[in-house]
């Protein structure tokens, strides 16, 4: 079949058919089956429908209406691979010159080039030619010097004769001999004369000879010039054609194909290209349905969530919903806030000495109270909660667990610091373990205490809302049991409290994990967010060689979650058939790095470890070669005993299972692929 359908309803803008049109279709290009101008048309129905088989090849698209002057509506192209679909997924669809401005650019002044260099030739050739032709007239010039020179030498000759025939009539006749003597003296006057002009006429020859020689000179060299002109045009027109070779053919193995499973996760669970059946929710009107889809990514979550939005509000997503952020789909792992009465501030654990005289809601969401030191603290330089668990609700950390981070938002205008504590309860007594401090205006993060090498710190500013967001992790040892923890005010490093001093805090947290997540209300108990689960089905999806996954990917932590954060793997597969596709942890090694495990082959990319966001992904080839990819490098390559999946298996994204202990703690987007070996160069792609 060499013909793709494309058919649908053509509408104006305001959804009404448009009737007394015609489509016509304009070959912008010779294809297989196809001649260049050639011009094909369709009428739509009253109702605005239309229906075309159209060939393969580019074609540029003109809508004629009556009464009204011919429109351009774009240019599609018809690909081989081109599914069907309406006109205007064709005219939306990405081009050729969508992705090679660049080299067309530098080509056109590669060409420009070459025509200034071929007109330089022609100018020299000009030259050379007038520079001959001056030579010539030059020559000529000097050969008629030469001829009046020879007339002034035969007038002088005449001259000469004349005097001595008047010499001899002088002696015969002494009567006219004073008259002879006077017309000899004017012939040898006349004879002098002759002879100069001869000389002079002879002068200006030489001259004109010499001038001729410099202008036949000049002629040679013009035309070397011209020559060496014309050898310079065609070496610049030989190297354009080579760079213009060298440029558009490697296009082909730098552009992606479409890929056969397409998933965004911009700002919906929709798939582009793929098959997973589920119902989405459409709005009609004021009115919210579940439609049926075969192309809907499958979403679950047991519990409320809250995440971020586009415009930096907080929100809370309700139960089964995504949550979709700037950087993506967020995928988060089951957590437990233990800190109580996430609504009121003043519930938050506060020292009786540490007043709340402002809570509110700002416009981006948050729920803050403003602490402020009261007089009694004036002159003090010890630290002051704000926030606080009670011993008896500290985090377990005698299982698998050995971490706890605590996070915050906080600001002021103050010169404080704000101090994250740990300490340890075994059961009727804590004890101190460190402290982070956090300068409020410069972020400087010290750490102090005897545990103060197994504290982790970080904070980051967000400009829009002015919040400043801390996190602090402790690692637990052997030893320790339950780890409480503290956010507290603290005057300056070597000051004293002042009056008035204050700070605005915000979502206090404190986890069970190695890393903040997203904030969890809580009331008066502890509570939990349920982990997100998002799978597709390996059904019509993938099934054996070779195929290529590409994910851009966005890291929550700097320290891995858990063992193997997931950015997908499979479920359900048979024994030998599993794929993964993740981050790896290390003690003593790089943690943190992208790896793929597949039939026995395990690659990674050790050096883009310490990359918070990434293109990631892998490729195995039909004889099996496998190799990893994160931000366009490439691993070497090892084989695969991985030959096919059965159809029954899932493709599960960011995390296995609801209990989260493979989840990635972060977000996806732009999950591609494809049934093809990808080259090199089509595995490239960097964010940062």
């Amino acid at each position: 079949m060499a013909a793709v359908k494309i058919s649908g309803v053509l509408k104006d803008g305001t959804g009404k058919p448009v009737q007394n049109c015609t489509i016509v279709l304009k070959a912008r290009r010779t294809s297989s089956t196809v001649v260049v101008n050639t011009v094909a048309s369709e009428n739509p129905d009253e109702a605005g429908r239309y229906s075309m088989d159209v060939e393969y090849g580019q074609y540029s698209v003109t809508l004629l209406v009556e009464g009204f002057p011919p429109s351009h509506a774009g240019t599609i192209t018809v690909y081989e691979g081109s599914r069907p679909g309406t006109l205007n997924d064709f005219l939306g669809a990405m081009t050729e010159d969508d992705v090679r401005p660049e080299a067309l650019r530098r080509f056109e002044l590669m060409v420009n080039e070459v025509a200034r260099h071929a007109g330089a030739s022609s100018q020299s050739a000009a030259a050379a030619k007038k520079s001959e032709t001056a030579a010539a007239s030059s020559k000529n010039a000097a050969k008629t010097s030469e001829t009046n020179a020879a007339n002034s030498a035969q007038a002088a000759a005449a001259s000469q004769t004349a005097s001595a025939n008047s010499a001899t009539a002088a002696k015969k006749s002494e009567t006219n001999a004073k008259n002879s003597e006077t017309a000899t003296k004017a012939s040898e006057k006349n004879a002098k004369s002759s002879q100069t002009a001869a000389k002079t006429s002879e002068t200006n020859a030489k001259d004109s000879e010499a001038n001729a020689k410099v202008s036949e000179t000049a002629a040679a060299n013009s035309a070397k010039a011209s020559a060496a002109s014309q050898t310079a045009a065609k070496a610049s027109e030989d190297a354009a054609r080579e760079y213009a070779n060298q440029t558009a053919e490697p296009y082909r193995y730098v552009l992606q194909p479409l890929p056969d499973v397409w998933i965004p996760f911009n700002d919906s669970l929709d798939m582009i290209t793929g098959y997973s059946p589920g119902y989405k929710k459409v709005k009609i009107g004021d009115n919210v349905v579940q439609v049926a889809s075969d192309k809907q990514v499958n979403f679950s979550r047991a519990s409320t969530a809250t995440y971020i939005n586009k415009s930096g509000e907080l929100k809370t997503a309700e139960i089964n919903e995504p949550r979709f952020e700037k950087e993506g789909l967020l995928i988060e792992g089951q957590r437990t806030n233990y800190m109580l009465n996430s609504a009121t501030p003043a519930s938050w654990g506060k020292s009786a000495n540490m007043n709340v005289a402002e809570v509110g809601t700002d416009s981006f969401g948050f729920t803050y109270g403003k602490f402020v030191c009261n007089d009694s603290l004036i002159g003090q330089t010890s630290a002051i909660n704000m926030a606080s668990i009670a011993a008896t609700k500290s985090v377990d950390v005698s299982g698998d667990n050995k971490y706890v981070t605590t996070s915050c938002r906080f600001k002021t205008e103050r010169q404080v610091r704000l101090r994250i504590r740990f300490d340890k309860y075994d059961g009727s007594a804590t004890t101190f373990l460190g402290d982070a401090y956090i300068d409020t205006q410069t972020l400087e993060i010290n750490m102090t205490g005897g545990a103060a090498s197994r504290i982790t710190a970080r904070v980051r500013k967000d400009e829009d809302t002015g919040w400043i967001f801390a996190e602090a992790t402790i690692l637990a040892i052997d030893d320790e049991l339950k780890i409480g923890s503290q956010i507290q005010y603290s005057p300056n490093q070597g000051g004293a409290t002042v009056s008035g001093d204050y700070i605005y805090l915000a979502t206090p947290q404190v986890e069970d994990g190695s890393c903040a997540s997203s904030f969890i209300i809580s009331g008066t108990t502890a509570a939990t967010r349920a982990s997100d689960i998002v799978t597709v089905p390996i059904n019509n999806n993938l099934y054996n060689l070779p195929f290529t996954v590409l994910c851009e990917v966005h890291k929550n932590w700097y320290k891995t979650p858990n063992a193997a954060p997931r950015v997908f793997d499979t479920g359900g597969h048979q024994t030998g058939a599993a794929i993964i596709l993740g981050f790896g942890s290390s003690a003593d090694g790089p943690d943190g790095f992208p790896y793929c495990d597949i039939g026995g082959s395990n690659r990674r990319v050790n050096e883009n470890a310490s990359l918070k966001k990434m293109v990631m992904g892998m490729r195995v080839k039909s004889d099996q070669s496998t190799c990893a990819v994160s931000n366009g490098r490439i691993s070497s390559e090892t084989k695969t005993t991985w030959e096919y999946i059965r159809s029954t298996a899932t493709i599960r994204i960011g995390g296995q299972t609801t209990a989260g202990l493979r989840h990635l703690f972060g977000h996806v987007r732009n999950f591609r692929l494809w049934h093809k070996e990808l080259t090199d160069a089509q595995l490239g792609e960097v964010v940062e």
